[in-house]
């Protein structure tokens, strides 16, 4: 009897605490690189694609003149009109949303967004209405930059290789001329 009343609540909890009053979400905001992936450099892009199964979507492409022949990568790749009801994207470096150091006012019928300039840690983004509503779940981002040693070894041999191309290409021209 207890485990069952503990389940139950651990159940209910979740459903509670939902960020869109205890319903699915309307929009699926997702890391485009994969989920819990961590990212190498302060550049990402998060993503918030419409469900296939969406009966306004196959209508709009039907209306549009799509062809029945035409392969679901052409038809993916077309533009998408329908509207969402998110204003803009906020991320913050706290999962409650108390400091947001980025708000991105975002168009209804935008579906991505390539974010840049992140220093390392954890990130939370989500999508808001106008009331400041949230409209999709959170999405964590984590940003872990390679290390300055590996950068500066990949640098330093860069730099050499170009050297001794430039001294090759250079003693090739004076011994040529020596030759003439």
């Amino acid at each position: 009897m207890v485990s069952v009343f503990l389940f139950l609540l651990v159940v209910s909890s979740g459903a509670i605490s939902s960020e869109c009053n205890g319903q699915k979400c309307p929009v699926d905001l997702q890391l485009k690189e994969g989920k819990d992936e961590v990212i190498p450099s302060g550049h990402f892009n998060l993503i918030w694609p419409i469900d296939e199964d969406d009966e306004t979507t196959s209508e709009q492409s039907d209306s549009d003149g799509d062809r029945e022949d035409e392969p679901s990568a052409i038809k993916g790749a077309l533009v998408d009109y329908e509207k969402h009801p998110a204003t803009h994207l906020k991320i913050s470096s706290d999962q409650s949303f108390s400091q947001v150091s980025h708000t991105i006012k975002i168009h209804s019928t935008q579906r991505a967004v390539s974010l840049t300039g992140f220093s390392d840690g954890d990130y939370y983004a989500r999508l808001l209405d106008a009331n400041n509503n949230p409209v999709s779940d959170t999405v964590t981002v984590t940003v872990e930059h390679h290390s300055m040693f590996k950068v500066w070894i990949i640098f330093i041999s860069g730099a050499t290789l170009f050297l001794i191309l430039i001294g090759y290409m250079v003693v090739k021209v004076f011994r040529h001329k020596e030759e003439v």
